[in-house]
């Protein structure tokens, strides 16, 4: 079987950064398009936002004008006058980003590897989270969680989230994104949970499906187009970046491009029944463009079936 290899070279993200070089490259990465771009996604966003719902607030006596549908009826019985629940609407959704750091993610050439454009895609979904009143989260995740900033809003912690996002080293090359998951579903509320990977290799079904069924949840599959067709350039010498393996291949081989190409169509057939198995929405993004226009178009679309917000 041949896997997705990446071509041996340098990581792109280098083993430390200094402050100013931190701040440098956050800034780029959050305001890299059009604020018009980003307003767009923002309203988008706003319109695909799973229904939030009331939390409950107080039991009191029944006034008149009080909705009679809020009278708890076993106060009442008790009591022997009518009492009712009063709730509130909750005003903020909470937004988890669980984004893949692992070592595949290291694919592709400098600033558009798998991991920039997934970074990428982050801050601008907390960025139009944070502008509709929500709380953003992030968990960074190879095989155990490298950094977790807590669901909040606002400017500074959107900072704080856009910095983690540049500026974390990995300590394992290997990716189990469930592992991120696990500190999701803790959580009490409702959430809404997007998750950025090139998910190599396949989760287990029943532990998403078990989040997807309380949370709504989104699956966003990054891939290069180097991932899907093997460019004819004679011998190469690629690297499978988890496992370190490296392998010798003649890409001037139409039988090898063949099966590169095709291996590539069945994982990209897995990705979609393993969404479809674990009842979470799927969405591939390529690294050829900026994310901006494929997050649009994928909350434009859940706007769309969800009709006015």
């Amino acid at each position: 079987m041949i896997w997705p290899f990446r071509r041996r070279e340098p990581p792109s993200r280098p083993a430390s950064l200094d402050a100013a070089a931190i701040v440098r490259r956050a800034r780029r990465l959050r305001f890299r398009v059009r604020p018009d771009a980003v307003s767009q996604l923002a309203g988008a966003y706003h319109g695909a936002r799973p229904g939030i719902g009331l939390t409950f607030a107080e039991l009191r006596a029944y006034e008149p004008g009080d909705d009679v549908r809020h009278l708890d009826w076993n106060v009442t019985a008790r009591q022997g006058k009518p009492f009712v629940r009063r709730f509130v609407e909750e005003r903020s959704l909470c937004l988890w980003l669980v984004v893949d750091v692992s070592a595949s993610m290291r694919f592709g050439p400098e600033r558009r590897t798998k991991a920039d454009r997934a970074a990428q895609a982050a801050a601008l979904l907390a960025t139009a989270a944070v502008q509709n009143g929500d709380r953003a989260g992030l968990i960074l995740v190879s095989d155990r969680i490298e950094v977790e900033l807590v669901p909040a809003g606002g400017v500074r912690h959107l900072s704080q989230l856009v910095r983690a996002l540049v500026a974390t080293p990995t300590t394992s090359p290997k990716t189990k994104l469930s592992v991120g998951l696990a500190r999701v579903r803790r959580t009490a509320r409702r959430a809404m949970i997007v998750v950025i990977s090139d998910f190599i290799p396949e989760e287990p079904v029943a532990t998403w499906r078990r989040a997807a069924r309380r949370h709504d949840t989104i699956a966003i599959r990054v891939v290069d187009p180097r991932e899907d067709q093997l460019p004819d350039a004679g011998l190469l010498a690629l690297e499978d970046a988890e496992r370190r393996v490296t392998r010798v291949v003649d890409s001037s081989s139409a039988r090898v491009r063949q099966r590169y190409a095709e291996t590539a169509a069945r994982r990209a057939a897995s990705f979609q029944r393993w969404c479809a198995n674990s009842g979470i929405q799927a969405f591939t993004m390529t690294t050829e463009a900026d994310p901006i226009v494929p997050l649009i178009e994928l909350f434009s679309q859940r706007a769309t079936r969800r009709g006015p917000a």
